[in-house]
């Protein structure tokens, strides 16, 4: 069996958040009031770097602007984000982390919704990902998520669930990330490593000798 190495996506497999570049997309195509947006993002952008981020209230606003769409419309809408972002969002450590682990099985771990993670796993030829689930009733955006959220003792949960039905020891996999949310997981894995992380991080890492990789 091949070795479990787990990316977190934001911060960690690309440069910068895809959340935060993706409603700003959502908003040069007029599908989201610049003011409006302005507003929140600066708000929920200081929740989540202090630790005290209202995960369902963000989620709501990500999907607000697609509420009605389809999966297509919506997985098209995605496709031409990442075509447009990607000089911003992905550099020569995305292409070396892949690469290093090519011969690995790699599954994307992310808080971000599920169709924005299977975008960047589609675009970079990956077929396992973890993202927070989307609502569809009739195929359609609600602007609602189903399940647990893929963030902080939630993401651990799906991917230990992820896991078991593949056989797989979370403990023995290798776990990259950026960001104090990811503790549980990072606590899990024995074999984490911090990239770029934020202070929080960073002092939970020095304090427990994990290895640390500064890039960004």
């Amino acid at each position: 069996m091949k070795k479990l190495v787990i990316f977190d996506l934001d911060d960690t497999l690309l440069g910068a958040d895809s959340e935060f570049h993706f409603t700003k997309f959502i908003v040069e195509k007029g599908m989201l009031d610049k003011n409006i947006y302005l507003k929140k993002i600066k708000a929920f952008d200081a929740e989540y770097r202090s630790g005290n981020l209202n995960f369902k209230d963000y989620m709501k606003f990500l999907l607000f602007p697609l509420i009605g769409r389809t999966k297509q419309e919506v997985n098209e809408l995605v496709s031409s984000f990442i075509v447009y972002s990607k000089d911003t969002l992905i550099d020569d450590l995305t292409y070396e982390l892949i690469e290093q682990h090519k011969k690995d099985k790699i599954l994307i771990a992310s808080g971000a919704l599920d169709f924005i993670v299977e975008g960047f796993a589609s675009f970079f030829d990956i077929s396992e990902f973890l993202g927070t689930k989307t609502e569809l009733i009739k195929n359609k955006i609600t602007g609602e998520t189903v399940g647990e959220p893929n963030f902080e003792k939630g993401k651990l949960v799906n991917v230990m669930e992820w896991c078991e039905q593949r056989d797989y020891k979370v403990e023995d996999a290798t776990f990259y990330t950026d960001s104090i949310h990811d503790l549980p997981l990072v606590e899990k894995c024995k074999n984490s490593i911090v990239v770029s992380p934020d202070d929080k991080l960073k002092a939970f890492a020095l304090k427990n000798n994990i290895n640390i990789y500064n890039c960004y």
